[in-house]
C-alpha cells in the first residue's frame, strides 16, 4: 500500500458524519441593563426584569435553553491523493483544496496561498498572495488551526485551492517528539511517518487533538458594529467557556479583516496564551503575517503577579490590574485602540466579587458572556450581570470542549516555553534546562553595597524577628522568581542576618510595593537553582534577554529584588534524567556570571 492510499484509508476510517452549524442567530442574545437598578443593593430583592432583544427565528418562548453548538473536529475533512497532496522534496507541501474541504494542521509551519482563498478556523479569510507567507505555530495544549476552501470563481462557480505548507524551524519542533519534557503523551506526540521529516502534520486520522472552529455566532457579533466598536469589552465565563479564545479570535478577524488592532489585558494569571508564567499582561499583536503564535507578541507589558488563582492574593489581583489599565489609558487609548479584557474563570462567590471591582476598574461600555445557558430567564446569568459595571451586554454561547490536557500541563509547557526560549521565535528544547551550568549572581549581606540581588521577598509569606535565616535556601532553591529593578531606596525595612552574615537581605511581602516604589519595572523571571552562602551567590538559569536586562539594571546601579508567590518548577525539569544516569560528577561549562563577587 502506497503513501497515500494509506493516508486515505487512515481519512476514511475516522471519518463520520461532518458536524453541521447552527444558524448564527438562534445562538445570540443582547441586551442593555436597566441604569434605574444599579445602585440596588439589597439582597432579598430580586433582580430585576432585564431587557432582552433576542436575535431569532423562533420566538424566546418557544424554548428556554437554545441548544449550542457542538463543532468539534478531531481531524481533516480531506482525501489525500496523489494530485491533492504533493510533497516538494523535504521542505515543503502542496495541498489541494476542494470547495468545502479542510486541513487540520499540527506543529509550526508557514502558509503560502497560491490561488484562491482559504478562511482560518471559520474566523477570517485570507486572499492568493504568491509572495506572502503567515506564520502558525501551536502546541499541543491549544486547539488546532483549521485552513479550509472558501473560493468562489466568476459565476460563483467552484475553485479549487491551491496552497503551500512550509517547514518553520522554531526549535520547537525537536521537543514536539520528546515526552520527557513535554506534558502530552506518547502517543499524542507520534506523527503519521509520512510527515516525520516536517516541523507539522496534516491531521488525517482522528486522535486526541482537536482544531479549532470558531463558532457562527461569535464570527457575527466579530463583525457587528459592537465589535468594531472603541468601546473597552470585558469578556467573561465559566471555566473552559472559551474567553481565552474569543479574545484570541476577536483580535484576529479586526487584524485580518478590518485591518485594525486591539489590546488584551489577559487577568487570567493560571491559563493564559499572552502572559509569562504567573504574569499577567497587556498586549497588541500587530503584524499581518502571523496567524497563530503561542504567545510571540511583539509589544507586550507584563507584571508579576505570583499565582495561578486570584484568590491566593486578591488585593494584589486588583492592584496589577489598576496599573495595566493605567498603562494602556497612557500607551493605548490616545491612539484609539480598543481594550479587550479576558478574565478568569471564577465567577462565583468571591470571584464575583473581584469581577465586580475589574468591571468598576476597567469601566467597559460592552460586556460578552459566554454560557451554556442561553436564556433570557436564567438566574446564573441575570444575577451575575446585574453586580457588574458595564453599559452593555451580549450572551454568547461557550465552547466547553474538555482538552485532553489538564491546567497543570498547559502551566507546565508554558514554563517550558518560557525558559527554553532563545529569542523571538526561536527555541533551545536539545537538553534540558539542568543539563547546562547556571549563571551566577552575588547577593547583598545586610548594608553592604556590593553588586547583585538587593534583596528577596515572599509573597503571603509573613516573617517575623525571630525568623531563622537559616530557612532561607529551602524558601529559594528550584523555584520560580518575579525579577524586578528599582531605584528606591528602603534599607529601613530590611530584614538582614545581623547573626551569621551568610544570607540575603529579606522583604516582608507588606513592604514590597515601599521597597519598589515607582520605578520599580518587572524584567521577567528566572529559576534559582541554588544558593552559595560561602561566596555568597545564587546559582540562576533564566533567558538571555532576561539577563541582558539584569545586567544592564546593575550597570545602571539599579537594585535587583526577586519576588515570589507559587513557583513550582514543570515537573520534567527538577531532574534532568541524562545527569541521573551519568551521575553527579559530570562536567559542564560554566557560564559567565550576571555579577560575581
Amino acid at each position: 500500500m502506497s503513501a497515500y492510499a494509506a493516508l486515505k484509508a487512515d481519512a476514511i476510517s475516522s471519518r463520520g458524519s461532518p458536524p453541521s452549524a447552527i444558524d448564527a442567530d438562534d445562538n445570540i442574545l443582547s441586551y442593555a441593563k436597566n441604569s434605574d437598578d444599579d445602585c440596588s443593593d439589597e439582597d432579598d430583592v430580586p433582580p430585576p426584569t432585564i431587557d432582552v432583544k433576542l436575535e431569532s427565528r423562533e420566538s424566546e418562548s418557544s424554548r428556554t435553553t437554545p441548544l449550542l453548538t457542538k463543532q468539534q473536529i478531531f481531524q481533516s475533512d480531506f482525501l489525500p491523493s496523489e494530485t491533492n497532496l504533493q510533497f516538494e522534496g523535504n521542505n515543503s507541501v502542496l495541498v489541494t483544496l476542494e470547495l468545502g474541504d479542510f486541513i487540520m494542521v499540527r506543529g509550526m509551519f508557514k502558509l503560502q496561498i497560491l490561488q484562491g482563498r482559504v478562511k482560518i478556523n471559520n474566523c477570517y479569510e485570507l486572499d492568493a498572495n504568491n509572495d506572502q507567507m503567515y506564520t502558525f505555530f501551536t502546541i499541543d495544549t491549544n486547539a488546532l488551526p483549521i485552513i479550509s476552501n472558501v473560493s468562489f470563481g466568476t459565476n460563483d462557480t467552484e475553485e479549487p485551492v491551491k496552497i503551500r505548507l512550509v517547514n518553520y524551524y522554531t526549535g520547537f519542533e525537536i521537543a514536539s517528539d520528546k515526552s520527557t519534557l513535554l506534558s502530552s503523551t506518547s502517543d499524542s506526540n507520534a506523527k503519521d511517518a509520512i510527515f516525520a521529516r516536517f516541523t507539522f502534520e496534516i491531521v488525517i486520522q482522528s486522535g486526541v487533538h482537536h482544531g479549532l472552529f470558531v463558532d457562527d455566532s461569535w464570527v457575527k457579533y466579530f463583525a457587528s458594529n459592537a465589535a468594531i466598536s472603541s468601546n473597552n469589552l470585558v469578556v467573561i465565563g465559566n471555566k473552559n467557556a472559551g474567553k481565552s479564545t474569543f479574545c484570541k479570535s476577536l483580535s484576529d478577524f479586526l487584524r485580518f479583516q478590518k485591518k485594525q488592532f486591539v489590546v488584551v489585558m489577559d487577568l487570567d494569571p493560571g491559563q493564559s496564551d499572552n502572559s509569562s508564567p504567573y504574569c499577567m499582561s497587556l498586549s497588541i499583536q500587530t503584524s499581518p503575517y502571523i496567524c497563530t503564535n503561542s504567545g510571540f507578541i511583539f509589544d507586550k507589558h507584563e507584571e508579576y503577579y505570583g499565582f495561578s488563582s486570584p484568590m491566593d492574593a486578591p488585593s494584589r489581583y486588583l492592584e496589577i490590574t489598576s496599573k495595566l489599565y493605567n498603562s494602556y489609558l497612557q500607551k493605548y487609548k490616545q491612539r484609539g485602540i480598543r481594550l479587550v479584557v479576558n478574565t478568569p474563570g471564577w465567577i462565583k462567590g468571591y470571584g464575583r466579587t473581584l469581577l465586580e471591582k475589574v468591571t468598576s476598574i476597567v469601566g467597559p461600555c460592552d460586556l460578552v458572556l459566554l454560557t451554556s445557558n442561553m436564556s433570557s430567564e436564567a438566574d446564573e446569568n441575570s444575577s451575575l450581570l446585574q453586580s457588574l459595571h458595564y453599559a452593555a451586554a451580549t450572551l454568547l454561547p461557550g465552547v466547553f470542549q474538555v482538552s485532553s490536557n489538564t491546567p497543570s500541563q498547559f502551566r507546565a509547557d508554558s514554563k517550558l516555553l518560557y525558559f527554553h526560549r532563545k529569542g523571538d521565535d526561536f527555541f533551545d528544547f536539545s537538553h534540558h534546562i539542568l543539563a547546562r551550568s547556571p549563571e551566577r549572581i552575588s547577593y547583598r549581606v545586610g548594608s553592604t553595597s556590593s553588586p547583585g540581588v538587593y534583596a528577596v521577598s515572599l509573597l503571603n509569606f509573613k516573617m517575623g524577628s525571630s525568623f531563622d535565616f537559616k530557612n532561607v535556601p529551602l524558601l529559594l532553591s528550584s523555584l520560580i522568581w518575579g525579577v524586578y529593578s528599582t531605584d528606591s531606596s528602603c534599607d529601613e525595612i530590611l530584614l538582614k542576618d545581623h547573626q551569621s552574615k551568610l544570607y540575603p537581605n529579606l522583604i516582608q511581602s507588606k513592604d514590597l510595593p515601599l521597597a519598589l516604589g515607582t520605578s520599580g519595572c518587572f524584567l521577567g523571571l528566572l529559576i534559582v537553582h541554588s544558593i552559595n552562602i560561602h561566596e555568597q551567590y545564587l546559582n540562576v538559569y533564566t533567558p538571555q534577554d532576561v539577563s541582558r536586562k539584569m545586567k544592564k539594571a546593575l550597570q545602571c546601579n539599579s537594585k535587583i529584588v526577586l519576588v515570589r508567590g507559587e513557583g513550582n518548577l514543570p515537573p520534567s525539569e527538577q531532574l534532568c534524567p541524562d545527569l541521573f544516569r551519568g551521575g553527579a560528577s559530570s562536567q559542564l561549562q560554566r557560564s559567565d556570571a550576571v555579577s560575581s563577587k
